[in-house]
């Protein structure tokens, strides 16, 4: 099917996983709408897929975290663009223990991965719903499938993220709309940097791209869940939905141990 006059809006999308998500659906001639914090980069993503991949992108910079600007961003969308896909990946980490973590910190991170989620996905989803097709991705994590001591609200995040995709793509089945979760596990980002997340290895775990094109592939299937890797994240996902969860305490503080993750 072809993607022209169709647009994707992607939150976060100035770096990471999100700017690498924006060159995966430009290169299958999406439309952008990007938004993200940092103006500078975020503008330039936009600039780089509109040249490298001739589609229209467009810059929208807001700070997704204060629900104001999540409305503001609602707001100004045109009513007669069709956006086809919904990307929910903006979002941060907290390290550390909880009783010692700013709780003003904490409840952005809430604000920015779940309440702008939930905002974004019930304001594009009806209008998918009536045309008959659609796409949403929500970006979760292996940390999905289990609690991780030092990142507890962080993790808790990505599980609500996995459970709503899931209810979500139940209801609606038969309507040609589709919800995929994309759980990655460690990314070439600097993402584990900007949470203060100590490590050995900065460029252990997969890339950026490849990770964003499992995503859109697995999401342009209409498939339920995005595991990227061939054998460690799957495995590590096997294991955290069989093991005791005192089991799998132990063995997400022995993998970050082995990582070299602050605690």
């Amino acid at each position: 099917m072809s993607a022209e006059g169709k647009w994707a809006l992607i939150t976060g999308a100035s770096s990471g996983i999100g700017r690498a998500l924006a060159h995966a659906l430009a290169a299958r001639g999406y439309d952008l709408l990007l938004v993200a914090r940092n103006e500078l980069t975020l503008r330039q993503v936009a600039s780089d897929c509109g040249a490298k991949f001739r589609v229209a992108a467009e810059a929208y910079p807001a700070d997704l975290s204060d629900l104001r600007a999540v409305d503001g961003l609602i707001n100004s969308l045109p009513a007669d663009r069709r956006f086809e896909i919904l990307v929910n990946n903006a979002g941060f980490g907290v390290q550390g223990e909880f009783r010692n973590s700013p709780v003003e910190r904490e409840l952005e991170l809430v604000n920015l991965q779940l309440a702008a989620t939930l905002k974004l996905t019930k304001a594009l989803l009806p209008g998918m719903v009536s045309r008959g097709s659609g796409r949403i991705l929500n970006v979760a994590s292996l940390y999905s499938f289990a609690p991780v001591p030092f990142q507890s609200v962080y993790a808790a995040s990505k599980a609500f993220l996995l459970s709503f995709s899931a209810a979500l793509a139940s209801e609606l089945r038969g309507t040609g709309v589709t919800v995929t979760a994309l759980c990655p596990g460690v990314t070439q980002t600097d993402f584990r940097a900007r949470a203060g997340i100590g490590e050995k290895r900065r460029t252990a775990g997969a890339t950026a791209a490849s990770v964003a094109e499992t995503a859109v592939q697995r999401a342009l299937k209409g498939k339920l869940l995005a595991i990227p890797g061939a054998f460690v994240n799957p495995f590590f996902v096997f294991m955290a939905r069989r093991l005791p969860l005192v089991i799998v305490l132990r063995l997400v503080r022995l993998i970050n141990k082995t990582r070299g993750v602050n605690e």
